[in-house]
């Protein structure tokens, strides 16, 4: 299974967020994580919708997580963040052409498989996660 960027951003982002007890910028997570603007600016919009995280505008404001990193569970982000999770062409969504359907074994297969990998994800919170990662550290400016 072969999932976007945006899945892999998303669970950097949170990362990273979880990593600090200040609230975060989109300049600060752009920085630190080395992604584009636009991306972060997305994703973190799409968290923030999704209940993982909470924005606030102006002075004091930022990005926080919504919820206590024991409470996000990686697979339920994933599910939130990707738009088609069919690794073959009759689990997506848009309707396709198979000699085999309606009654083939290979689609609930893929189906199962595919459940699979986001249980195993769901094994793991961003708490577990961040427990094993070392800490990130935003690269130095020079004034």
């Amino acid at each position: 299974m072969r999932l976007s960027q945006a899945s892999d951003f998303a669970l950097r982002i949170l990362m990273a967020t979880g990593q600090s007890n200040e609230p975060q910028t989109v300049d600060k997570l752009t920085t630190q994580l080395g992604l584009a603007k636009s991306h972060v600016m997305k994703i973190v919009a799409h968290l923030a919708r999704g209940g993982y995280l909470e924005t606030t505008r102006g002075r004091g404001g930022g990005i926080r997580l919504a919820k206590t990193p024991d409470q996000i569970w990686l697979g339920d982000v994933v599910r939130l963040i990707e738009p088609d999770l069919g690794v073959v062409a009759c689990l997506k969504p848009e309707p396709t052409i198979c000699t085999f359907l309606p009654r083939c074994a290979l689609k609930g297969a893929m189906a199962k498989a595919s459940e699979a990998f986001l249980d195993s994800l769901n094994t793991q919170t961003l708490a577990t996660i961040l427990a094993g990662t070392q800490r990130a550290s935003l690269p130095e400016t020079t004034v």
